[in-house]
């Protein structure tokens, strides 16, 4: 079947429109614990402002319920905005027989700084998530996201870097994150891994500073005594 030049032109500009759009986590609606929402990938190309510099690049290894591997965890500070992207990857080992990884589940990392979510369609990997999930901060207050691999991460195969994009600053390795195997949903422990921080106030390094010419004139005094 052939398609007029300007309907296939149309097509493929509506494909690149939709991969170029930031995917907003759906919020979920009390009663409900938690939302879902779709994750197509994206590539730096169709998103320029992902682009950045590697701050941190931590692989960090598990090893439960006979699944073994590494997740990579990267946080990027985006050149245009200086604001901070978070990138993980699931790697699970071909040795792994049986189960593979289901969901990656992220705690602690806070609500006040997200802005969206997607996968890399332009890295490493071979697997992508289908979903990721937003938690109701209402029974979880301290900020859970989880990204679903609905077929799950085989052994043998890798997760594409996928990533929550955030307007915070700065950082600091207070969250947490476990690993959930395919079939028999088996948990890991939990591990650290990056999450936004907060910014001092002005005041608090006028403080600071206060102090410490405090501390130098008390030094002073004692060296004169």
């Amino acid at each position: 079947m052939r398609f007029p030049l300007s309907a296939l032109t149309l097509g493929v500009s509506l494909l690149l429109a939709q991969a170029a759009q930031a995917v907003s986590l759906t919020e979920p609606v009390s009663p409900a614990n938690f939302a879902d929402t779709d994750l197509n990938g994206t590539t730096a190309a169709a998103r320029p402002e992902l682009a950045g510099t590697v701050l941190e690049d931590v692989v960090t290894p598990f090893s439960f319920s006979g699944v073994t591997g590494t997740v990579q965890n990267r946080v990027v500070r985006e050149t245009g905005t200086g604001t901070l992207d978070f990138y993980w990857k699931v790697d699970v080992d071909a040795s792994t027989t049986g189960l593979g990884v289901s969901a990656f589940r992220l705690a602690d990392f806070g609500y006040a700084n997200l802005k969206d979510a997607d996968w890399r369609i332009d890295g490493l990997g071979n697997r992508a998530p289908d979903a990721a999930r937003l938690f109701n901060p209402a029974p979880y207050p301290t900020g859970a996201v989880n990204f679903l691999f609905f077929n799950g991460i085989a052994p043998g195969s890798q997760s594409n870097f996928f990533f929550l994009r955030t307007d915070a600053t700065a950082y600091d390795s207070t969250a947490k994150f476990d690993l959930l195997t395919t079939g028999p949903q088996n948990l890991s422990g939990s591990f650290s891994t990056f999450a936004p921080s907060a910014v001092p106030e002005p005041s608090t390094y006028g403080l600071l500073g206060g102090g410490l010419l405090v501390m130098g004139g008390v030094l002073r005094r004692r060296r004169s005594a």
